[in-house]
């Protein structure tokens, strides 16, 4: 809105000030007065230019509604349809609300959408005064979008104003950013206001040129908003669209929704006439213009009429209309234009012209030249000036001319003094040229006076030698360098004026300071005078050194100038004649500071020039000649500057500056030479050799002369320093005195046959035997030898001539480096089979190690060669002497470890039995490793521990645990012997109580003088009394702690002996049995099979019992205590947790002990794994080191390329520069013979003037005549060098042809070797590929080692779980006592009744044959019965077995211990029921018809029950789930160990192949010898 009211008061204001004069340019009183066409719309009906329209092809698209699932309405854009097109004519037409139109883009689905951009281009015609831009948008207003104008229409694109949602990251502009006073009023601002997305249809823009601008409301007087209102061109840029954000589903029905579609495109302002017309018309070509008042002119009435000039062009204002104004000739002229300067001057512009009366001036206010005014100053009147001795026709205000220099008088119609020859000329003065003399002349020939290197006439010719005439050198011309080999040159174009300055801006530039004899001063600079100096200590000077821009070759700089500024600390400047030092080539000179016009140094900075060049007038001493100057500025080492002239005083050095010249545009420099150089030399100054010749001197450098190459006939040219001869011919050598190699014959005879090719194979030499004059090879290529080099050489297999087949190249033998160089026969000569390898290596090219011996065959070092396996024959399977190549493992026999079958797996020994090692089968408990001597055997044992197996207690000791045996330590003087039971008591003697026997009974006293424990008296009844009570409430406390914890139990050494008689007793009765009747084994065995399982059960017995006596032994040492503490205190503390707490250490420590062998079998596992790691990582090395070879394959393979590609340049290069010769030996050839002859009549004629002058100047004739026929005959000497130049050009190019033929050849030989490279590449690619799969492979195996590591926690988890387990049986160890007592007293019963049978069965010997047939019918059921019960006992006794071998002993124990009870009621009555059998047995064999099986199908079923059990124990499944995990880790391992073989395999295929690769595939043979 602020935007609208803006136009609308601009608007009223020019309307206000206006009105009554829109058609009329001047008030009612005629005077002029600002006026301005009508206000338009100047878009109207004007065709605007889109670079986006829709419609071609036809596309669909859809009306945006703004609503999320509703149906949009879709349409067609389609150009050919009028209906249904949307063009860019649609913006400007009359824009009827009642029927819309609208130019539209296409659809986003098009890609219409940021960053792209689409422009509106509306071209106006004209300048108009832009009021405003408007846009009326069809669909919702773009996101971001810009406007922009240009003031002409090859102008560029400014921008008007931006509209944008996100300003700063789309355009770089502020939000709603504003202009301050005194800013850039013509910069663009951006604005959010008109940038959202609604309203989706109808939206108006309106940007108002003025608004915001601090300067529109004085408008006519400030020029930047005149320019900035002004436009001939509009732009609106479309730069992004906007959406609700679900377009990024990309929905086509989404993205058809949103394009750009404008209705009207409106530009309001007025056409540009700068207040000097009130309408616009159009002119005769229909252009659009101005129609100009106030005589005013152009298409915008911006310049003035002719005529009307008089003051500038102004803009009409609304207080001065600046009309222009007629210029003031005084009536003498029609025409003037606009003078600024007179304007500046007067305050009138008008200048005219064209005046009249013999008048001119501004105004027409003087007379013309040649006229002057008379006295009435009325009229003009002609100089009449002489026009041969005036310089110009013109007079003064007296009529007096103005005269040529040597002439005078009024008319100036005679000589001055001093000039001579008055002609129609005038006097001539002396015509000297001034830069070549002192212009001094003659008085009477006119003959100048040259300077020392000029001469002719008027001096304007350098003499010989010398070239450059220069008026800046006082000796007139420089004298031509040429390295002394001509004094023919001249100036050369295509250089330009160099400087090489040092202003100390930045720092000191690299000069430095040195003293006289070369020690180095330090350089300071000043960063505020940005100058630097030198302090000295005493009177001797200090110099400043130039840096390296100033040194080398600056020939270039010869006859120019050094420059400096330089001031010194104090005016006592002590002057020598070494204040500026050159240095080079040798050479020196030296000039005091105030040479050649110099001044003396002051406090002030004073600038110093030297000129480089040798002048007598300049003193640079020593004197130099020119040529030894210019060798000294050719190699520059060394300037340097005196800085100090005075003892303790500082010398200021700024602004060095040295003139130079160097190649490119710039001002000429005119003093760089070019040579003509003498025959034989070559360059612009003559400083090489021309082709054919040679230094003389090669030690002078470019200075050296040049003389004939010497090359026997087969070159014309040579190397210009080393004078080697460019061989041809097919000869070589420093003169082509030989034959080059692959060539034979008397190179020195000169003629092109005198080499011949040799009859053997490329790259092979030859020589003539002298007597035979046979041609035999010499040099053959390597690996070949014979006569034609047609046989392999030692180390060498091929067939080069194809004998038994194809020809094969010889190739170098391919022994791996296993085979001693100096001897001979290493291969065979024709399949290259490796003969005679060393290091311990075999096979076809000594790759592998022989039997016997393993590593690496391939290995740099012999030492890491092959090493003998040194199998242990003991250890070894069949004492095999081989293992395996690669990692030397030996095979090893069972628990036998180690890479050579040395050493016992941990737990085994016995290695020398052959057989492998067998297991230690240490006790557990009294055992402190499980580990034994390898060689006897003996396990290392407890404390108090013995036997081999550690499976038995010490004498005098008791209580077999993991902690070893307990010293009995019973008291002497109480106990019977030393030896105590197995629960720890000792046997007391009479009135002795207590576990060590050294207490006495109770009413017992000891008494010192009698020995033994005394009766006490009766008095101590009541006493005991007493503490029978406190006993009995003792006992119950005890009972309490015994059912928590104890292990208290009754053991009776009797039990074990009547027991194993009892087995004994049974085992007779089964061998009799078995005597008697073949028929009995059966029974014998079942027998046999009811003894073992009795033995189990016992063997579990006393491990219960051991335990339990390790109870009872704590038990009684609290009850001494408990007795010790009535004794002394009569205060009773029933607590023995102390001696608990014991136990229960010792068995952590023990459980603590298992734990850590089961850790170390789990960090066995780990270390095995960690080994699998490394051997796959070092198969990953070898893959890498294939890819590595693959890479330089592929790098070769490029290099090759590259090397085709150097050659084609090269040839090309080389036939590009013989073209170049040519064409300059034709030009030179072409200005010989065109060079202009001569006019010498005209040269006659002008002597015969002249010789009425001055008789000298025949004389100079005779002499210029000579000199031209001197020099004709010259030119045709040269003419012939010309011509010979021309003649060697033409041989170059035959040259040149020829290296491009063999050029061509090299490229096809490069496209083989290319094409073979390609195949290589293709073969690397699937050597690549199978290295991937392999490589899959190794990830996938070094997967499984990772999860395989992943599950020892699992391990010792399951551990901790068994230690829990322990602690479990432990707590229910309690109730196998009661158990362990009736079990014994069975056992009793059962040994008598096995003592009764024994007696029976002696008897019943005779009745049993006569029952031999009834048994063996019962043999049968017999028989079926002990299969089931032999295959339960064996998988009982297979995990018995693996029970006592596995380091899990605590879990098994505990598990056991909870089943104590129970199997021992099984074992009870599997005794009744056997003992009841065999009772039946013997009674029926009296009686065969009366024998019953019921007794046998009891024991079957005790003992099937007794398997149930065991089978259902938790520890059996535990140590199943242990087995499995251990066998799946073995099992890994060994998969591990396979696919680690299998690797190596492969391994050792690919290094076979990559044997099997071509060695010079890429190795392409250069085309020349050096």
């Amino acid at each position: 809105m602020r935007c609208l009211a803006l136009l609308l008061s601009l608007g009223t204001l020019w309307v206000t000030r206006s009105r009554g004069a829109m058609d009329e340019c001047a008030d009612e009183a005629r005077r002029p007065q600002r006026c301005m066409p009508e206000f338009v719309n100047a878009a109207f009906n004007v065709t605007v230019a889109a670079t986006n329209t829709c419609g071609s092809p036809p596309e669909e698209y859809c009306v945006q509604t703004g609503v999320t699932g509703v149906t949009k309405s879709c349409h067609i854009c389609d150009a050919r349809d009028p209906r249904q097109q949307h063009g860019a004519a649609y913006l400007t037409d009359y824009n009827n609300q009642a029927d819309t139109t609208w130019w539209q883009s296409q659809t986003m689905l098009a890609g219409i959408q940021y960053p792209s951009a689409i422009n509106l281009t509306l071209h106006l015609g004209k300048a108009f005064d832009i009021t405003y831009v408007r846009l009326k948008f069809h669909t919702s207003r773009p996101e971001s979008f810009a406007i922009y104008k240009r003031t002409r229409e090859d102008g560029p694109w400014v921008p008007y104003q931006y509209y944008s949602g996100s300003c700063e990251k789309t355009y770089g502009k502020m939000n709603r950013g504003f202009i301050r006073t005194h800013e850039d009023e013509q910069q663009a601002l951006c604005t959010d206001e008109f940038s959202d997305i609604s309203p989706l249809t109808g939206g108006n823009v309106a940007f108002s040129t003025l608004e915001g601008r601090p300067s529109a409301y004085n408008f006519d007087y400030s020029p930047v908003l005149q320019d900035w209102v002004t436009a001939t061109d509009i732009r609106v840029t479309l730069n992004r669209l906007n959406t609700f954000g679900d377009e990024v589903f990309n929905d086509p029905k989404v993205l058809k929704s949103y394009y750009y579609a404008i209705s009207d495109f409106a530009v309001g302002g007025r056409c540009k006439c700068n207040g000097h017309a009130s309408e616009c018309v159009k002119n005769e070509r229909h252009k659009l213009v101005c129609n100009c008042k106030h005589n005013t002119a152009g298409d915008d009435c911006s310049t003035c009429k002719p005529f009307f000039n008089d003051r500038p062009w102004g803009r009409a204002t609304a207080d001065n209309a600046n009309e222009c104004l007629p210029c003031d000739c005084n009536g003498k002229s029609g025409e003037c234009s606009f003078d600024a300067e007179l304007y500046r001057a007067t305050g009138h512009g008008g200048h005219c012209q064209d005046c009249a009366d013999n008048t001119a001036g501004p105004h027409c206010e003087r007379c013309l030249e040649n006229y002057y005014r008379d006295g009435s100053g009325q009229r003009c009147l002609a100089c009449s000036c002489n026009t041969v001795g005036s310089l110009s026709t013109q007079c003064d205000n007296t009529g007096r001319c103005s005269c040529k220099p040597g002439v005078t008088g009024d008319k100036c119609d005679r000589c001055q003094p001093g000039y001579h020859s008055l002609t129609e000329a005038g006097c001539r003065p002396c015509s000297c040229n001034p830069a070549g003399s002192t212009q001094e002349c003659d008085v009477n020939t006119g003959r100048c006076q040259c300077k020392e290197n000029v001469e002719g006439f008027n001096c304007d010719r350098c003499k010989l030698g010398y070239f450059n005439l220069d008026p800046q050198n006082a000796q007139g011309c420089t004298p031509c360098f040429c390295f002394h080999h001509s004094t023919v040159c001249q100036s050369t174009d295509g250089y330009s004026i160099h400087t090489i300055t040092s202003t100390f801006d930045r720092g000191d530039e690299g000069w430095t300071g040195q003293r006289r004899h070369g020690s180095g001063v330090p350089v300071h600079w000043s960063p505020d005078s940005q100058e630097i100096s030198l302090v000295s200590d005493d009177y001797f000077p200090v110099y400043f050194v130039a840096p390296e821009k100033f040194l080398g070759n600056h020939l270039l700089s010869y006859g120019q100038n050094l420059s400096l500024n330089f001031r010194v600390e104090r005016r006592d400047t002590r002057l020598s004649a070494e204040d500026v030092v050159l240095e080079g080539a040798g050479l020196r000179v030296a000039v005091p500071l105030i040479a050649q016009g110099n001044a003396y140094p002051t406090e002030q900075m004073q600038t110093f020039v030297f000129r480089l060049h040798h002048t007598a007038d300049y003193p640079w001493r020593p004197n130099l000649e020119h040529a030894e100057f210019q060798k000294l500025l050719h190699n520059l080492t060394s300037i340097k500057i005196r800085g100090t002239y005075s003892e303790r005083s500082a010398g200021y050095l700024d602004n060095v500056s040295l003139v130079s010249a160097r190649r490119g545009p710039g001002v000429p420099a005119h003093w760089v030479e070019k040579c003509v150089c003498p025959q034989g030399y070559l360059g612009q100054h003559c400083g090489q050799c021309a082709a054919g010749y040679r230094r003389s001197k090669p030690t002078l450098g470019l200075f050296s002369p040049c003389e004939s190459c010497n090359c026997n006939g087969h070159s014309d040219t040579c190397d210009s320093m080393t004078g080697k001869c460019d061989c041809q011919h097919n000869t070589a050598g420093m003169s082509c005195e030989r034959c080059k190699d692959g060539f034979y014959g008397d190179a020195t005879v000169g003629s092109p046959t005198d080499c011949q090719e040799c009859p053997c194979p490329a790259a092979a030499s030859c020589a003539i035997v002298p007597r035979t004059k046979e041609v035999v090879c010499t040099n053959c290529p390597t690996g070949t030898t014979g006569k034609r080099c047609e046989l392999c050489d030692d180390g060498f297999f091929g067939d080069p001539l194809g004998t038994t087949g194809t020809a094969r190249a010889c190739r170098a033998c391919k022994c791996s480096d296993n085979i001693d160089p100096n001897a001979v026969g290493n291969c065979d000569r024709e399949t290259g089979e490796c003969l005679k390898c060393i290091y311990n290596t075999d096979g076809f090219f000594c790759d592998r190690c022989k039997e016997g011996f393993y590593g690496h065959a391939l290995a740099a070092s012999p030492a890491d060669k092959c090493k003998a396996c040194s199998c242990s024959p003991y250890g070894t399977v069949d004492r095999q002497t081989t293992c395996m190549q690669v990692t030397g493992q030996c095979q090893c026999l069972p628990h036998v470890i180690d890479r050579d079958c040395s050493a016992c797996e941990p737990g085994f020994y016995n290695l020398r039995s052959s057989q492998g090692c067998e297991r230690c089968n240490c006790n557990p408990i009294g055992s402190t490793n499980g580990q034994c001597d390898i060689g006897s055997g003996q396990c290392e044992c407890q404390p108090g521990v013995v036997g081999q197996h550690c499976d038995r207690c010490e004498v005098n000791f008791f209580s077999f645990s993991s902690s070893g045996c307990k010293p009995c330590d019973c008291d002497p003087e109480g106990s019977q012997n030393a030896q105590c039971r197995e629960d720890g008591r000792c046997e007391c003697r009479p009135g002795f109580v207590g576990a060590r026997c050294d207490m006495c009974e109770e009413n017992y006293f000891y008494n010192r003088s009698t020995p033994g424990c005394q009766q006490c008296p009766t008095c101590y009844s009541l006493v005991r009394d007493k503490v029978n009570q406190q006993r009995q409430k003792l006992h119950d406390l005890q009972s309490l702690i015994d059912n928590l914890g104890s292990k208290d139990t009754v053991t009776d050494q009797d039990f074990e002996d009547r027991l194993k008689e009892a087995e004994k007793a049974i085992m007779d009765l089964l061998m009799e049995a078995q005597a008697s009747k073949d028929a009995d084994k059966g029974l014998l065995e079942r027998l046999k099979s009811i003894n073992t399982t009795l033995m189990t059960q016992w063997d579990r017995l006393q491990n219960i019992r051991n335990t339990v006596d390790n109870t009872g032994t704590l038990a009684d040492k609290a009850r001494m205590v408990s007795r010790r503490h009535e004794i002394t205190r009569e205060i009773y503390n029933p607590s023995n947790m102390t001696l608990l707490a014991e136990e229960a250490r010792s068995l952590a420590e023990k459980h603590k002990m298992e734990a850590d062998q089961i850790e170390k079998i789990a960090k066995d596992a780990n270390d095995t794994s960690t080994k699998a790691y490394n051997l796959l990582k070092k198969t990953l090395d070898g893959e890498n080191k294939i890819s590595n070879d693959i890479d330089e394959l592929n790098k070769k393979y490029n290099e090759t390329k590259e090397l085709a590609k150097n050659l084609e340049k090269q040839a090309s290069k080389v036939h590009n520069e013989a073209e170049e010769a040519g064409t300059k030996a034709m030009k030179i050839y072409a200005n010989f013979t065109s060079l202009p002859p001569f006019d010498v009549k005209s040269l006659e004629d002008e002597a015969n003037k002249i010789k009425k002058e001055a008789s000298d100047l025949d004389k100079l004739i005779d002499k210029t005549e000579k000199e031209y026929n001197d020099l004709r005959e010259d030119l045709r000497a040269k003419e012939n060098e010309v011509r010979k130049l021309l003649e060697k050009g033409k041989t170059e190019q035959q040259t040149a042809d020829q290296l491009l033929a063999r050029a061509d050849a090299a490229k096809a030989l490069a496209e083989e070797a290319a094409k073979r490279g390609v195949s290589t590449y293709v073969e690397a690619q699937e050597i690549l590929a199978n290295l991937r799969d392999f490589d899959q492979r190794v990830n996938d195996n070094k997967t499984a080692a990772e999860e395989a590591m992943k599950r020892i926690p699992l391990i010792n988890a399951t551990i901790n779980e068994a230690n829990e387990k322990t602690r479990q049986a432990e707590a229910s160890l309690g109730n196998a006592v009661a158990d362990a007592k009736e079990a014994k007293g069975k056992a009793e019963v059962a040994e008598k009744i096995a003592s009764d049978v024994q007696k029976n069965s002696a008897k019943s010997k005779e009745d049993a044959d006569k029952a031999f047939e009834d048994t063996m019918k019962l043999d049968e059921e017999v028989t079926n019965m002990m299969k089931q019960l032999s295959a339960a006992e064996n998988e009982l006794g297979k995990k018995t077995e693996e029970a006592n071998q596995d380091m899990m002993m605590a879990s098994m124990a505990s598990e056991g211990a909870k089943k104590a009870e129970e199997n021992a009621r099984k074992a009870k009555d599997a005794v009744r029921t056997v003992l009841s059998a065999i009772n039946d047995l013997l009674g029926q064999l009296g009686n065969i018809d009366k024998v019953d099986l019921s007794k046998l199908d009891q024991i079957d079923s005790s003992l099937k029950q007794a398997k149930d059990k065991m089978a259902g124990s938790n520890l059996d499944k535990k140590l199943k789930e242990l087995n499995e995990m251990a066998k799946s880790q073995e099992d890994m391992i060994s998969g591990y160990d396979q696919q680690i073989r299998e690797i190596r395999k492969d391994i050792d295929n690919l290094n076979d192949i990559k044997k099997t690769l071509p060695d010079g595939c890429f190795n392409t043979p250069s085309l020349e010898r050096p």
